[in-house]
């Protein structure tokens, strides 16, 4: 399920390579027409990147990228003997960075990033519908979640002259990711959308996540635009790390620029009233979103946010509801109807603490809505290190609040979903894989029930959505 890196056509001369990455060039020096670390892809005239990873070293495939036409390769060991110029560095990571960094810098258009603890990519999908529908071809971003330190320089190097408008999502799972891409990404809008527990195991508790999801104010312009959800005081917090005086907010906060009063299931998404107190409008406008849940309307608000920022004026409500029409990614709270009136929610793409509550929330407010069974297919939420068992225990509790008509755990620490005391007993099972939770699920679904399908990455839970679509075939 990881994302399809796009390509690109930033030109860099071997040279300016070397001279950026602090690198030393081996053989002629061309330009390179495109930046590539996947031999798979067209290289003809482009720089391979040979990368380093846990499962996979690009250098063994340096010979393959010249025999493709790579117009030459950066990479941090010699190789000997390769028929076409190279640039050694040190890091080609870092190097990576540089490039997409240096190709921002001479790109002349706005990028806006999101970052937070969850919801990124929801709002950064609902941010991006909503500036296409101001202009599609002036906006450029990656569908996926590209916010690492391969998926972030990638994204930047695709931006080309007809782009007015670049999107970033920004993640992290190791400390000091936050800043060096928000650094390499300079933002001239930054969206902070929630700070909750996520990859412990790599940035520890809850108060150095917030010094790190806060990072992403370290490379936002002086006069950009800091853009904050309002409901969250660790979010406010943050903004004493940001130069910039200009800052936006959204959510139920009465002090909110962008406030929801109020929020209710519609067919395929949520009824939203909002009311807006910005230089642009003094206003109160009704919604009609296919986003689901709180989830879902703060990330509306947030769109409206930027987009209105940008553009400088205040947007019609229906043109910010026919925008949002294309709002939404496949894996992430993404509602399919199934035969006899089944509705999966097909969370699977990833999972943490917050992200778990918030789902479980919807699934539980759609279940409510329809009067049909709650059903809960739910995986391990994986790089929580030390706070692993603590956090699974209490999503167990979350749930066992919720009091569904059934639970399947699946994979790993999942375990601790199954073994909450619950009065009376809620029908529950474990699977150590996809496979048999899905077996597990095919002999106890019914008509009409409301199916939340959410897991870690890491489980394949995509599997068992995939298997129930199958097997119980879509709504006509």
């Amino acid at each position: 399920m990881s994302s399809a890196i796009p390509e690109n056509s930033a030109p860099f001369s071997l040279a300016e390579v070397a001279k950026l990455c602090g690198g030393t060039l081996h053989g002629a020096d061309v330009t390179t027409v495109g930046v590539s670390s996947d031999s798979r892809q067209t290289l003809g005239g482009k720089l391979f990147v040979a990368l380093r990873g846990e499962r996979f070293d690009g250098h063994e495939f340096a010979r393959k990228a010249a025999e493709a036409g790579a117009g030459g390769v950066l990479i941090e060991r010699d190789l000997g003997g390769l028929p076409i110029p190279s640039v050694r560095v040190k890091s080609t990571l870092d190097a990576l960075g540089k490039l997409g960094q240096a190709h921002r810098k001479r790109w002349h258009g706005k990028i806006v990033a999101v970052a937070g603890s969850a919801g990124k990519t929801t709002t950064r999908s609902a941010i991006a519908a909503v500036l296409c529908s101001l202009g599609a071809d002036a906006v450029h971003y990656a569908a996926g979640n590209l916010n690492n330190l391969i998926g972030v320089p990638m994204v930047l190097l695709g931006l080309e002259a007809r782009h007015t408008l670049g999107l970033v999502e920004i993640g992290t799972n190791a400390r000091g990711e936050v800043g060096t891409l928000s650094a390499l990404s300079e933002p001239d809008l930054a969206v902070l959308t929630m700070i909750g527990v996520e990859h412990s195991e790599g940035l520890g508790e809850l108060d150095q996540i917030e010094q790190e999801e806060g990072q992403i104010w370290h490379g936002l312009r002086a006069t950009g635009t800091a853009i904050v959800n309002a409901d969250d005081p660790r979010v406010l917090r943050t903004l004493s790390g940001a130069r910039t005086s200009r800052r936006m907010s959204y959510g139920r906060a009465t002090n909110a620029q962008y406030q929801l009063l109020e929020r209710s299931s519609a067919v395929g998404g949520s009824r939203l009233r909002v009311e807006r107190d910005t230089a642009y409008a003094r206003d109160v406008i009704e919604l009609e979103v296919p986003l689901l849940g709180e989830a879902g309307a703060y990330a509306t608000l947030a769109a409206v946010a930027v987009a209105e920022d940008i553009c400088q004026r205040a947007l019609e409500p229906r043109q910010i509801s026919e925008a949002l029409r294309a709002a939404g990614e496949p894996g992430r709270l993404t509602p399919i109807e199934l035969r006899d009136e089944i509705m999966l929610l097909d969370d699977s793409y990833n999972s943490n603490p917050a992200s778990m509550t918030s789902s479980l929330d919807v699934a539980q407010e759609l279940a409510q809505a329809r009067r049909a069974r709650l059903v809960l297919v739910l995986g391990e939420m994986r790089e929580l290190g030390a706070l692993s068992e603590r956090m699974h225990r209490e999503t167990a509790r979350k749930i066992a609040e919720l009091r569904p008509g059934l639970l399947v755990a699946v994979s790993g620490d999942a375990r601790y979903f199954a073994q909450a005391e619950q009065e009376p007993p809620i029908e529950t099972h474990f699977a150590e894989a996809p496979e048999g939770a899905l077996e597990i699920l095919l002999e106890r679904v019914l008509a009409r029930d409301v199916v939340l399908v959410k897991a870690s990455r890491g489980v394949h839970a995509e599997r068992i959505v995939e298997g129930l679509v199958r097997a119980r075939g879509l709504a006509a």
